[in-house]
């Protein structure tokens, strides 16, 4: 949990903000308490409050301590005193405190988890090497699920690190409504602290349903998707109607900037309704229906429409592979030293990881858009990540095992600090390798509104910081 400290200077008064790691210290002979406080520089009530095992002040060697260290997060926030008791913002909200849980105290430490999903195993010719190889080559909800269940293994891993016991109870739903309907009678819900899974929304809503009468948390963990989201269901992934939210904000704060952009909106039948909500922003917007020209953009067109006196914005709303392909392409060639354009969406679906798309195109495009997940594979965190992955599987990481190991870590701990998944969204927002969550509660469950805003700028990836 961030810490906020309030203190005076005559009449403005500062709002610091500190979040608590937490390291581990041996105890070495003759070490007390207070030696140990000032080799921190913090106080023995903060020691004692963060290791319930130490009585009075005696330690005995080799025990091991958690000390929290306490450090700011910047930047320092200025109010301005408006009267004794109304406080007026000098900068908007604070930039998002993102929170790795791994080193915070728990308060419960045997935790049981199911894992729903379908690997429908029985549809694998085990005596066959070959069929079996080219079954698990392709994408397929078998592949997904082992990828996801490799991802849920590196984070239990990890849990058990930290001094956590993990009981994972793996169940083959084989994407049937009736073997999902018979798992749930054979295996009662209410015997694990969280369910992950299943994957597809009609299953989860199988589950969501004849889950009313437990308290188990029920997480959908792939899907963003509409779910049906009742008591104690949590949607982890950001649904798409949210995404687009983050992302039509964003639009309004370049148009705050730059009041008369040209514009442009290509769109399909399927993307009526967000083409409208540009037009309303955008209204002297030129629109172009690429379902009028199966799926392909006129390039004399948006070259004649495209100009060098302003700011060139192109909104491509569409989850047509040919037609994503062939305009991202198409702008790419239409850039020049007096003419800048600039492509958004306000969905980005995981069709643009189609390797038909150009993603040096998309770079020279400052492509724009929210996603649910960094698409980021070359930090420090995640080459460790990434080198532990490869020697325990045999490959790289894809980002559904990635997902798999932020979701997992972070309902194990959500659960070993707060108990109850319902306590743990007062904790904020927390975040891993790729993924963030942030809960609000809705309808008696529970979903997940982080959402990453990204640009593309040459061959790199950033984040756009969003203020709340």
């Amino acid at each position: 949990m961030p810490v906020f400290i309030f203190t005076q200077e005559s009449n403005e008064i500062f709002l610091k903000t500190f979040v608590i790691d937490t390291l581990f210290h041996n105890v070495e002979k003759k070490q007390t308490l207070y030696s140990i406080s000032k080799i921190y520089n913090v106080s023995v009530e903060d020691i004692k409050r963060y290791n319930s095992k130490i009585k009075g002040s005696r330690l005995s060697r080799k025990m091991i301590l958690k000390i929290p260290i306490k450090k700011q997060v910047e930047p320092e926030i200025k109010f301005l005193e408006k009267s004794n008791d109304t406080l007026d913002f000098s900068v908007s909200n604070l930039n998002n405190i993102v929170l790795n849980l791994l080193d915070s105290v728990v308060k419960k430490k045997i935790i049981k988890v199911a894992l729903l999903a379908p690997f429908k195993l029985d549809q694998i010719e085990l005596d066959s090497v070959d069929n079996s190889k080219k079954f698990l080559k392709n994408l397929n909800l078998t592949t997904i699920s082992l990828d996801f269940y490799s991802g849920v293994i590196m984070a239990l891993d990890k849990a058990k690190e930290h001094g956590l016991n993990i009981e994972l109870n793996v169940l083959d739903t084989k994407n049937n409504l009736d073997t999902i309907s018979n798992l749930l009678k054979e295996n009662k819900l209410d015997e694990f602290d969280f369910v992950l899974g299943p994957f597809i929304p009609r299953n989860i809503n199988l589950v969501s349903k004849k889950n009313q009468d437990f308290k188990t948390t029920i997480v959908s963990p792939l899907s963003s998707k509409e779910i049906e989201i009742n008591k104690n269901v949590v949607q982890s992934m950001p649904s798409k109607v949210n995404q687009r939210k983050i992302m039509l904000n964003y639009i309004d704060s370049l148009i705050e900037i730059d009041s008369d952009p040209c514009v442009m909106i290509i769109y399909d039948n399927e993307s009526l309704d967000i083409k409208k909500k540009l037009n309303e922003k955008f209204p002297y917007a030129e629109l172009i229906n690429t379902d009028e020209n199966n799926g392909f953009v006129d390039p004399e067109i948006t070259d004649s429409l495209l100009v060098s006196t302003k700011n060139n914005y192109v909104f491509l709303e569409s989850e047509n592979l040919n037609t994503i392909a062939s305009v991202s392409s198409l702008l790419n060639s239409q850039i020049s030293d007096e003419r800048n354009i600039a492509m958004m969406t306000t969905f980005r679906s995981d069709i643009y990881e189609n390797e038909n798309i150009s993603f040096e195109h998309l770079g020279n495009l400052n492509f724009t858009y929210p996603s649910y997940y960094f698409p980021e594979y070359e930090n420090e965190e995640i080459g460790v990540f990434n080198n532990k992955y490869l020697e325990e599987f045999g490959k790289r990481p894809n980002k559904i095992a990635i997902r798999a190991h932020d979701i997992t870590l972070d309902m194990v701990f959500r659960i070993a600090i707060k108990r109850k998944f319902k306590k743990s969204i007062e904790i904020g927002e927390t975040g891993y390798l790729q993924n963030k969550f942030n809960y609000s509660n809705y309808n008696q469950g529970f979903i997940n509104e982080s959402v990453y805003l990204i640009k593309h700028e040459k061959l790199n990836i950033t984040e756009i910081k969003i203020k709340n």
